[in-house]
C-alpha cells in the first residue's frame, strides 16, 4: 500500500538518496517531492509485469530525471512468480496463479536526458554506472526548471482539487470560463 510518511531523503556518503517504491513511479508528484527534499538519486525498485506498464517503463524514470534534475535508478525484477492458490486481478479474466512476466529492463536515467542501456528482460544482471552528482546542480542552474516552477499555484490547485465538489477550471468554446 502507499505510504503516508512523506518523501524522506537520506543524506549518505554516496549522495542524497530517496526510494520511490514500485507503483509510486506513476505519480509525478512523488518524484518531485523527493527532489524538493534534496534527493540527487531516486531509486525506484519495482516488481512490474505486463503490457499495461511496460511501454511506460523507459519513459517515466527518464522524464522524472529530466523534470526534477536528479538521477533515477529504475529497477525491475525478472521472471515469473507462481502461487499455490488461484486469484483474480479484478480484470474480469479467469483466475490464475501468477502475475505474469516481470520484464526486468532496469536502467539509470540522468538529469541531462541521457540514460544507460537497459538490462535484460529475462536474465539476471548487475548495472554499474558512475554518476556525477554535480550534473544535478548544473542542469538545475542551466535549465531553470525549479526556478520557473509555480509551486504556490500547484499548491492551490491541489488543495482545491482535494475538496469534495471541486469545480474544474474549464474554458468552453467561445472563451467563457466555466467554474
Amino acid at each position: 500500500m502507499e505510504g503516508e510518511d512523506g518523501h524522506p531523503v537520506f543524506d549518505t556518503e554516496f549522495g542524497k538518496i530517496a526510494i520511490n517504491i514500485c507503483y509510486g513511479r506513476h505519480h509525478p508528484l512523488n518524484w518531485m517531492g523527493y527532489a524538493l527534499n534534496g534527493a540527487e538519486i531516486i531509486f525506484n525498485p519495482s516488481a512490474t509485469v505486463g503490457a499495461l506498464s511496460e511501454p511506460m517503463w523507459g519513459i517515466e524514470g527518464r522524464n522524472a530525471a529530466i523534470a526534477n534534475s536528479v538521477f533515477t535508478a529504475n529497477i525491475n525484477r525478472i521472471g515469473t512468480e507462481h502461487f499455490p492458490n488461484e486469484f483474480t486481478s479484478a480484470s474480469g479474466g479467469k483466475a490464475h496463479t501468477d502475475f505474469g512476466h516481470f520484464y526486468g529492463s532496469s536502467y539509470i536515467a540522468s538529469p541531462d536526458a541521457s540514460r544507460t542501456p537497459g538490462l535484460s528482460r529475462n536474465k539476471d544482471g548487475i548495472l554499474v554506472a558512475e554518476v556525477n552528482l554535480n550534473l544535478c546542480r548544473q542542469i538545475r542552474d542551466s535549465w531553470c526548471l525549479r526556478m520557473t516552477a509555480r509551486l504556490p499555484v500547484y499548491r492551490d490547485l491541489l488543495v482545491e482539487a482535494s475538496k469534495p465538489g471541486y469545480k474544474k477550471q474549464m474554458v468552453k468554446d467561445g472563451g467563457e470560463d466555466q467554474f
